[in-house]
């Protein structure tokens, strides 16, 4: 088994993940992680764990494959999270269903997480994809075989 990625798009978007970190901390624009922002202690662990991520990649390019497929796994579940979670929130305390204040909902969605969405969603899209179709490769299977 081969999981080879080294010029992979997956990896460069863990290898700018101190660049995330410092747009995060110097200039308040969280664009890699927004759904954590109520979460310092989390948002820092995923930090570690994306810094993780990328040196592991580095060190064993074998398996970055399945690392980036990990990781934008954990990384799809935190966007939908976020995206829906005000919505959710307000369904849940609501006395009234009909009558729910949804103000909360349209202030929670603001340029970040939508930029959270666009940035993050298409790169998750892309490592998701890529990391299947070379873990599938490894595995001898064809890309027709994937398309029947």
């Amino acid at each position: 088994m081969d999981f080879d990625y080294k010029n992979s798009f997956a990896r460069w978007y863990f290898y700018i993940t101190p660049l995330f970190i410092l747009l995060d901390y110097i200039y308040g624009i969280n664009v890699r992680v927004s759904a954590l922002d109520t979460m310092p202690t989390y948002k820092n662990i995923y930090y570690g764990f994306c810094i993780l991520c990328g040196i592991g990649m580095f060190i064993t390019p074998r398996y970055a494959a399945i690392v980036a497929l990990f990781e934008s796994s954990i990384n799809f579940m935190m966007i939908v999270l976020g995206l829906f979670m005000p919505y959710v929130q307000n369904v849940l305390y609501a006395e009234d269903i009909l009558n729910a204040d949804f103000k909360a909902v349209g202030e929670a969605i603001t340029a970040e997480p939508m930029a959270n969405l666009i940035i993050v969603g298409a790169c998750v899209v892309l490592t998701f994809r890529k990391s299947i179709e070379t873990i599938a490769d490894s595995f001898g299977f064809d890309n027709q075989a994937i398309k029947k």
